[in-house]
């Protein structure tokens, strides 16, 4: 079973591919680690961070990215074919987690996967072959 997240990384992007998925939305993407993984995986890649640090060393990277939060994303509705949430609910209180998921779903284009970690056991079922705590939800059809 997958348990790291440079294997998360890689099953989500097989799913991406076998679903014909060509672009994510990373929430949290940090200084873009992932987003070259997405890119070299042949997927576009979007990312926001709330840190303007973060978002600059993504640039640099040659990577979109901008500045925002899980609570008010910049893009238009079901915008996105997949988004890619890994460490975004974390630390978070419940009622914060619900906000940022139903901003996930209204960027996400119908249908569409939306990784997460759940941050606490038994939120949700893990997804098979991709680790504890890591699932792969889907944006209402």
């Amino acid at each position: 079973m997958a348990t790291t997240r440079t294997d998360q990384l890689a099953g989500f992007i097989a799913l991406l591919k076998a679903e014909g998925r060509r672009a994510v939305l990373a929430l949290d993407c940090g200084t873009g680690t992932d987003g070259l993984v997405f890119v070299r995986g042949g997927i576009h890649f979007t990312g926001v961070d709330a840190s303007e640090e973060n978002i600059h060393a993504a640039l640099a990277r040659g990577l979109s990215a901008s500045v925002a939060t899980g609570r008010a994303l910049p893009f238009a509705d079901a915008a996105f074919a997949a988004v890619w949430a890994v460490d975004a609910l974390a630390g978070l209180p419940p009622g914060e987690r619900d906000d940022v998921v139903r901003e996930l779903r209204r960027v996400a284009e119908p249908g569409a996967p939306i990784a997460v970690v759940l941050p606490e056991p038994g939120l949700a079922p893990e997804d098979p072959g991709l680790g504890p705590g890591f699932a792969v939800l889907r944006s209402p059809a």
